[in-house]
């Protein structure tokens, strides 16, 4: 009986101590969801200040945050912008928790914010690519050629928000700028090079048939010399090789273009909301 008396004093010891709100002191709780099913909590730094936007891109570069592992249901976007806004304000950087609202989705997505004293306000995402978010509610960073989960690479990105416009990303690791404009011009550029990457695959698809085609006409097949035959494959042999050529130096020219573009984010739709929480 005691035993039992005891057990029911303790959890009703425990409820109390977890029914407390986590914003007192230096803390703020905020009304979403974060690491495992908990509210956000941001812990702040009396002492921070507000970084120039150079201090941001080598902080993100220290901060470990981007390479965790995104767990749906456990450790989503929420999660990820909670860690880097506590590692900032640890940091001595100024740092926001933003909630990014999305036109007819019901969930939206979830970034960080410096108010920097060169470049203004910035937003960040360092949301982690190593799960596969298997909800179409969970949404998730994607790239263009690869989708998110396993395939997709991680790494902080700059985020595109302004409200009506679409919420994109850019690599960190391509030196962007946070101007919405320059945002606006990549994406002509990257889908310039989508459309030249498309392009170039259906010439090697038709390279490799025409490989295919000029192997079984000239297999086994004994050619007299200045015949016509052998004059026949000597030319569609010239021509392959030009196409492979072509092809070669049309590679390298995309590698050139993918090298200054970085992995290609697709956009996730038009920003409705935006709740930016210091």
């Amino acid at each position: 009986m005691s035993r039992l008396v005891g057990l029911i004093v303790l959890l009703a010891v425990l409820a109390f101590a977890l029914s407390i709100p986590a914003c007192q002191g230096n803390t703020r709780q905020l009304p979403y969801n974060g690491t495992y099913g908990f509210r956000v909590v941001l812990e702040n730094n009396p002492a921070a200040v507000d970084p120039t936007w150079d201090q941001v891109v080598a902080f993100l570069k220290a901060d470990g945050t981007d390479e965790m592992e995104y767990v749906a249901a456990d450790f989503m976007c929420g999660s990820f912008a909670q860690e880097v806004h506590n590692n900032a304000e640890k940091a001595g950087i100024r740092a926001a928790w933003v909630g990014v609202d999305l036109a007819g989705k019901q969930v939206g997505h979830a970034v960080n914010a410096f108010n920097t004293t060169d470049r203004g306000l910035v937003y960040t995402d360092s949301t982690g690519q190593t799960a596969q978010a298997y909800d179409m509610a969970l949404l998730i960073p994607e790239t263009e050629n690869g989708g998110g989960g396993d395939s997709a690479p991680g790494g902080d990105r700059v985020a595109y928000v302004d409200r009506g416009k679409e919420l994109g990303f850019i690599s960190l690791s391509v030196n962007p700028s946070p101007d919405y404009a320059y945002y606006e011009n990549y994406r002509v550029q990257s889908r310039d090079y989508e459309a030249k990457l498309t392009d170039y695959n259906d010439k090697v698809t038709a390279y490799n048939a025409d490989v295919q085609d000029f192997n079984r006409w000239v297999g086994g097949t004994s050619f007299t010399v200045g015949s016509s035959g052998a004059r026949r494959a000597g030319e569609w042999k010239r021509q392959l090789q030009m196409s492979l050529y072509m092809l070669k130096s049309e590679e390298a020219g995309l590698d050139r273009g993918k090298a200054g573009l970085g992995p290609i984010w697709k956009p996730m739709g038009a920003v409705s909301g935006i709740n930016v929480s210091w």
